[in-house]
Parts: C-alpha cells; sequence; structure tokens
C-alpha cells in the first residue's frame, strides 16, 4: 500500500528543508520514497513546484498528475462557480484513486498564501519513526493511503513511463 502523505508547513522554505530530510530518511531506509513534490505558495498566491528528480524512476506520476491536483486544490477555489462544475468532474475522477474532495479541501485549508507543503508518495512509511524526526520543521501532517489497485490505476493514467 501506498501512502500520500502532505506535509504543511508555515514557512515558505520548510518544505524544501524536510523534503531534504525525508530523502536522508529514505537512504536510512525509514520509508520507500517513489516521489517527493515540494509547493512554495507564494504570499501572492502564485504556486512554485519543484520535484525531486532523483527519486523519480520510471513508474512515477508524471507532472500531468500533479498539475492537475494542484490546480484543483489551489487554483480552482479563487475561480468560483465559473470553473465549479467542470473541477467538480475532475476532482471526481480523483476519488477513484484515493484523493477525495475532503482530502484536497484540507491540503488547501493546511497550505496558505505565504506556506509551503511537501506531497510524497511513499511505501512503508515507519511515521511512528519518521514523524519525530521530522518535528524540528513543525509539519502538520494529513494522509490518505492508496489500495493496490488505486496506485496501479494512478500509475497506468498518469504514470510518465511504462511501470
Amino acid at each position: 500500500m501506498t501512502d500520500m502523505l502532505v506535509l504543511g508547513f508555515d514557512t515558505l522554505d520548510g518544505a524544501h528543508n524536510a523534503r531534504n530530510k525525508l530523502v536522508e530518511l529514505n537512504n536510512e531506509f525509514l520509508l520507500k520514497l517513489d516521489q517527493a513534490v515540494e509547493v512554495v505558495r507564494n504570499p501572492d498566491g502564485k504556486l512554485k513546484i519543484q520535484e525531486e528528480r532523483s527519486l523519480a524512476g520510471a513508474g512515477a506520476i508524471g507532472g500531468a498528475f500533479w498539475g492537475l491536483l494542484f490546480g484543483l486544490i489551489f487554483l480552482v477555489p479563487a475561480f468560483g462557480m465559473a470553473v465549479g462544475a467542470a473541477s467538480g468532474a475532475v476532482a471526481g475522477h480523483f476519488a477513484k484513486y484515493g484523493i477525495t474532495k475532503e482530502y484536497m479541501n484540507q491540503i488547501n485549508e493546511n497550505i496558505k498564501p505565504g506556506q509551503s507543503g511537501l506531497f510524497i508518495l511513499a511505501d512503508d512509511v515507519k511515521l511512528d519513526r519518521v514523524i519525530p524526526m521530522l518535528a524540528s520543521f513543525h509539519p502538520r501532517v494529513l494522509r490518505t493511503s492508496l489500495s493496490m489497485d488505486q496506485e496501479k490505476a494512478l500509475r497506468e493514467a498518469f504514470g510518465s513511463g511504462a511501470g
């Protein structure tokens, strides 16, 4: 089973610093980090997205997935009803991958302008050991688990290569 963890930080550099620590923890086998995508939500609301390239293997989830997801989470609420109906259909599509509209709303509430977030896909996460090692960054932790079928469907739909 794969976990999608979202760590929210009160600072613009919190996600970057925590990402570096997670790569260290990955090298210590405390989790099997598949992908880590850093999002900085500037004070004006604009997004800056940085993926940890060294982790993205052949079966990695591609940029289309992250772009759609971040658009739904951070941009659609700003556009209101004009985009609402279409985004509702896309959000429903994500639900079949284990990423519900409620989860997306929680993310939006936890990463405000002037803050950052770290989106992580990982297997074998030992949360009881990993989260305390990130405590100095003061993350807000959101988690959803994807079943093997949901993960497979997600990789087939959005994978950047043959998985």
